[in-house]
């Protein structure tokens, strides 16, 4: 079904989005009609009662479709919504989960600063207490989804003092007075996805828009991420899969010296182990989840699986646009766009390198 669905929504307007940088919002209202903006939440907020396995299933058939599409899904569905079904209290999720679930509000999350990146208590942007409600001062850098979010969870620091501990998590409507896009910025991949820098200046929220305890922030963070994790490495097989099949195709059509280029050694080969690598990522993304949904210790195997599921979505985007030759290189292509998109899923959601040393922590080194 899922499938089916994004060939028929989502491939279709792919390469067009891609070109406009414009997000399709009314696409996330026919995902929410089919159930997929809740397929991972409770029942009791209108969602699907899933796991992290079924979310990996589908967030894998929609990149493949179009990742810059898919990514807005992703920061409204398991970056957002995750964070308020977790952590959120009941008001909250009748608030935001429930309609963010029918697709009748969008989520965005911000914790990236022009200071703070895979060191998330670095961050400068601060919550003073004022009676009931707290001031927020601060901009909020690489903030998917927030051109057109009606809300977006936050991080801000709220005890100064206290050194990388004292932060606090937030969600803060779109409309609040104080609150602006300063600009979208142009990236070199997921073009539909609108990233942009967010600005608060003098932003006043009631206390009971904190999302979770005071000054933990960073646990809380750390409990979303861990599970976006998972679906950031089927996000990337997707895109793998999409490079893998146009390549294959083009290998079987395109003929040099009398015969298919498929047939020489060297191009089977390397279609040979491009498919491998994506089998041997889906597993190793799959068991991470099956981890996570049996309340087992994960975060080493979902670490393990964006790692290696990222890096081989690159390797084998770049490979399947090399073997489609200057018709790859072509902006017409979908190949360039493919190789593009991959480039981000190493960075976001804990960067290669911070995900080793986690891993490496993890193993007691």
């Amino acid at each position: 079904a899922a499938r089916a669905f994004a060939e028929k929504e989502i491939a279709p307007i792919a390469a067009e989005r891609d070109e406009t940088n414009m997000y399709p919002v009314e696409l996330l209202k026919r995902m929410a009609d089919v159930g997929y903006l809740g397929l991972k939440f409770s029942s009791d907020y209108g969602g699907g009662d899933g796991g992290n396995l079924d979310a990996a299933l589908l967030f894998e058939e929609l990149a493949t479709a179009s990742a810059g599409i898919t990514l807005g899904v992703y920061c409204h569905v398991v970056l957002a919504l995750t964070a308020i079904a977790r952590i959120g209290n009941e008001e909250q999720k009748q608030r935001y989960l429930a309609p963010g679930i029918r697709g009748e509000k969008i989520g965005a999350f911000g914790s990236t600063e022009a200071g703070a990146g895979s060191d998330i208590t670095a961050i400068s942007m601060r919550a003073t207490r004022d009676g009931d409600d707290y001031v927020l001062n601060g901009a909020k850098l690489f903030c998917t989804n927030s051109p057109s979010a009606d809300c977006i969870v936050l991080s801000a620091v709220t005890a100064p003092e206290k050194s990388g501990g004292g932060i606090s998590l937030f969600i803060v409507d779109r409309s609040t007075p104080g609150l602006s896009i300063s600009r979208v910025i142009k990236t070199l991949g997921m073009h539909p996805a609108q990233t942009a820098e967010v600005v608060l200046e003098n932003v006043r929220i009631p206390k009971e828009n904190r999302l979770g305890e005071e000054n933990r922030g960073v646990p809380n963070m750390l409990i979303a991420f861990a599970e976006g994790r998972i679906v950031a490495a089927a996000f990337a097989i997707g895109i793998a899969r999409a490079a893998f099949a146009a390549a294959r195709i083009y290998a079987l059509e395109r003929e040099q010296f009398g015969q298919p280029i498929g047939k020489n050694q060297v191009i089977a080969h390397r279609l040979a182990d491009m498919d491998t690598e994506i089998h041997a990522a889906r597993l190793v993304t799959h068991y991470a989840a099956w981890l996570a949904d049996n309340n087992r210790p994960f975060i080493k195997e979902s670490s393990q699986a964006k790692v290696f599921a990222t890096e081989s979505a690159a390797k084998i985007a770049a490979q399947a646009m090399h073997i489609q030759g200057a018709y790859g290189y072509m902006m017409e292509s979908p190949a360039q766009r493919y190789y593009r998109d991959t480039h981000v899923l190493e960075i976001g959601e804990g960067t290669s390198e911070i995900l080793r040393t986690v891993i490496a922590k993890q193993l007691g080194l």
